[in-house]
């Protein structure tokens, strides 16, 4: 959700080659540290790059957090040349990939003379959990760690020793989706929590509305990011010259990772549209008769870093869909993966390999008028479940309890083997 993770991890080397051939020290990097305006009362949040609309968890924090007085933002790389308008003070730790008390040492430095009360830490790279452990360990106060990327279960870059320090020191364990939380619950034998992505309650829709008069049902949508070529190779093949045209809305006008002709694109059917303004998101989904979303085959033919983001981190496009436009979604590859467990859970669409006869046969299955408004009043439902309003409190007060403050999550979200009752949704 960060980003693209074939290009993080070679900036991400590309970092680390500096830092070890001399081109990067702590001198240059301490220059013009926003420390000017740190708060009396300061709430630690710790990322693996800029918080910003790029990517989906810049955008979950920045509903998340809507009121950000109190925050001081930590980052450990730049991924998107120091793009970030999130935290009261932003500040980038140089040498991240340095040993812990040289880590603490700067942190000492830096946050002198301010009262932490609390950790919140988001782990995509090692350098994170290194900054979050030295962090809690000076300071001695609660840390959260929220899992959004996986970097260990299914996917490399975070050492089991580091990780499993990093959740025996946390007094609260959150992940993004119920996949991830199986799949680390397994693994380390603690209790994870589900926080799931959640939307802006300005753009929160909970009355059902029909779709516009008029709408192209041979139209559909791709909202966000697409985390690799071959996913992007396989749709084009699948859309060319089968009378579908889908609008794809990405986050980056020039995707980091993709390799394209814009025009030989939209011949194949996928016409790449400018970025949409957060506040647009309803009027411009709602115009549309069903969305794409692509995911991985989870065949061992994609980098783990991809597979890793299908099998375990839940799409926060997916839910920003359903709340704000309640649109029925096609899931494009394994049904093994967190998208299609979402739609299929809460009833919301259908999957399909990377097949045109199969996608095909499932866009005209979610063109029929009983199914699209079988899934829209589903989905209007469940919209206000995913409301972005108090989620700071939220993930505050249950750092605090040790323990999700409220169930509402879990209940929707339960444990492998549990259905949901999506009836009384």
């Amino acid at each position: 959700m960060i980003g693209s993770p074939l290009v993080i991890a070679e900036k991400a080397r590309a970092r680390l080659r500096a830092i070890l051939s001399g081109d990067m020290d702590a001198a240059g990097a301490y220059a013009g540290l926003d420390l000017a305006n740190l708060p009396d009362a300061a709430d630690l949040v710790i990322t693996a790059c800029e918080v910003n609309a790029l990517h989906g968890t810049g955008t979950l924090l920045l509903r998340i957090f809507p009121n950000q007085a109190s925050i001081i933002s930590l980052r450990t790389h730049n991924f998107y040349d120091g793009d970030q308008n999130f935290g009261r003070v932003k500040l980038c730790l140089p040498l991240a990939q340095s040993a812990r008390p040289e880590i603490s040492a700067w942190l000492k430095w830096t946050l002198a003379g301010t009262k932490v009360r609390r950790i919140l830490c988001l782990p995509y790279t090692p350098a994170e959990a290194t900054v979050a452990l030295a962090a809690r360990d000076i300071l001695g106060v609660p840390l959260c760690t929220y899992i959004m990327d996986d970097k260990n279960v299914c996917a490399d870059g975070i050492s089991d020793s580091l990780m499993g320090e990093l959740f025996d020191k946390s007094s609260l364990r959150l992940v993004i989706g119920p996949e991830m939380r199986d799949a680390y619950e397994k693994k380390y034998g603690m209790s994870f929590w589900v926080m799931p992505p959640v939307v802006a309650e300005s753009i929160v829709k909970r009355e059902l509305t029909a779709p516009p008069a008029g709408m192209d049902l041979r139209r559909g949508v791709l909202l966000g990011n697409i985390w690799g070529q071959r996913w992007l190779d396989m749709l084009r093949q699948i859309f060319r010259g089968a009378g579908v045209t889908v609008d794809w809305y990405c986050n980056q006008i020039n995707p980091p990772g993709l390799d394209y002709d814009r025009t030989e694109l939209a011949a194949d059917g996928i016409i790449q549209r400018d970025p949409i303004a957060e506040e647009d998101l309803p009027e411009i989904l709602g115009s549309y008769a069903f969305a794409v979303v692509p995911t991985d085959t989870l065949d061992g033919i994609s980098p783990p870093a991809v597979r890793a983001i299908a099998e375990l981190s839940l799409p926060s496009r997916m839910v920003t869909m359903m709340a704000t436009s309640h649109i029925p979604m096609l899931v494009v590859g394994s049904p093994a993966t967190c998208a299609a467990s979402f739609v299929e859970r809460f009833d919301l669409g259908c999957t399909a390999p990377y097949e045109r006869v199969a996608v095909s046969a499932a866009i005209e299955n979610l063109l029929s008028s009983k199914r699209q408004a079988d899934i829209r009043a589903r989905a209007a439902r469940l919209s206000g479940s995913f409301t972005a309003a108090g989620a700071d409190e939220w993930i505050w007060g249950s750092l605090e309890a040790g323990r999700p403050i409220t169930t509402d999550y879990e209940d929707m979200m339960p444990k492998r083997g549990v259905k949901t009752p999506v009836a009384q949704l």
